[in-house]
């Protein structure tokens, strides 16, 4: 693996005379044309979660009986997260459903739970690590004072189910804005209460950003933290159909974006790397031909770079055997 500044000269040279900005953008753009063609080892990640709260109804905790429900946990997995490969449920492996499993004839609907262990996909555009509970006003926490009045913009509804919006000179625009004041978080006296956020947008800072609901006691919880290269943050979120105390996830990151010439580029193959970046440039010039050639040869040479560390396991089908004692207490649809 290798980072920009051992390819930067070559960028250079390859892109022509541009800027950084327009340099490291493009870096963006070729690693894209190689990361998307596979499951590549720089890109592979596992985390533990500690989970807390819960969603949905829950009466029994990892346990289910003809009147209980299974326990409920939503969880919303960091921005370096860009997929989910598999989850372990406090050592448990599990099945994987997607967005639609509730809508489907054999799934459990909204309101039927199963005594099986899995983990539902919830998307990956949620703004904030938990949503509101009982419509309330928003404040924001700066780490530096060098953010004071950066943009920091909630969309959603209010406690009325109006779009939240506010008066920017003369124009009405969507949104409304939470004050940046280093040091005093307080919502405004005209602040709207806030039931439902779908959307968040954010100023590129010198230091993070924590976004906090406060009741009238002001009692504040936390909603989220942004960090300072985040502008419209967008994470995963998972359910869980069951109570536990953590979570373990095998993921596959998010490419990222590069900013330094001392960021890490997540491949093996430099060649493979400057020959896509000659694709990027091809596509730029409208010469198709060219640029789908350079990406193949991209391609090839990542991938037999990658043939070269993954070490020769078996990984075989999951299947849940109902004839066997264990998988069929461990999945008893009820």
């Amino acid at each position: 693996m290798f980072i920009v500044d051992d390819i930067y000269d070559e960028a250079k040279k390859i892109f022509g005379a541009c800027d950084d900005t327009k340099l490291f953008r493009w870096i963006g753009d070729a690693a894209s044309l190689i990361i998307n063609k596979g499951d590549f080892e720089g890109l592979k990640g596992t985390l533990d979660i500690c989970t807390a709260g819960g969603c949905g109804c829950s009466q029994g905790v990892n346990t289910c009986t003809s009147n209980a429900r299974c326990g409920r946990r939503c969880v919303t997995l960091p921005r370096e997260v860009n997929n989910v490969v598999a989850v372990n449920i406090g050592g448990k492996p599990t099945l994987g459903y997607g967005q639609l499993f509730n809508f489907h004839l054999n799934g459990p609907g909204d309101c039927k739970t199963t005594c099986d262990w899995s983990w539902q996909d919830q998307g990956n555009w949620h703004a904030t690590f938990r949503d509101i509970g009982t419509p309330t006003k928003v404040i924001s926490y700066l780490q530096t004072d060098e953010d004071n009045g950066k943009k920091l913009i909630v969309y959603g509804y209010d406690d009325k189910g109006q779009k939240l919006r506010r008066k920017v000179g003369g124009d009405w625009l969507d949104g409304y804005q939470v004050p940046t004041i280093f040091g005093l978080a307080v919502p405004d006296t005209s602040a709207p209460k806030i039931a439902r956020i779908t959307g968040v947008f954010k100023d590129l800072t010198a230091g993070s950003i924590r976004l906090a609901s406060i009741d009238e006691d002001n009692n504040s919880v936390p909603l989220a933290v942004y960090e300072p290269d985040e502008r419209i943050p967008q994470y995963r979120r998972i359910q869980l159909n069951r109570s536990c105390n953590w979570v373990r996830i095998a993921y596959m990151k998010a490419p990222g974006t590069f900013s330094s010439r001392y960021d890490h580029i997540p491949l093996h193959s430099r060649v493979g790397f400057l020959l896509a970046m000659t694709a990027r440039k091809r596509y730029s010039e409208y010469e198709l031909a060219e640029a789908h050639a350079f990406e193949a040869d991209a391609a090839r040479l990542e991938i037999e770079a990658q043939m070269k560390v993954e070490p020769a396991t078996y990984n075989p089908l999951q299947v849940v055997d109902l004839n066997n004692p264990r998988d069929k207490a461990d999945y008893d649809i009820r």
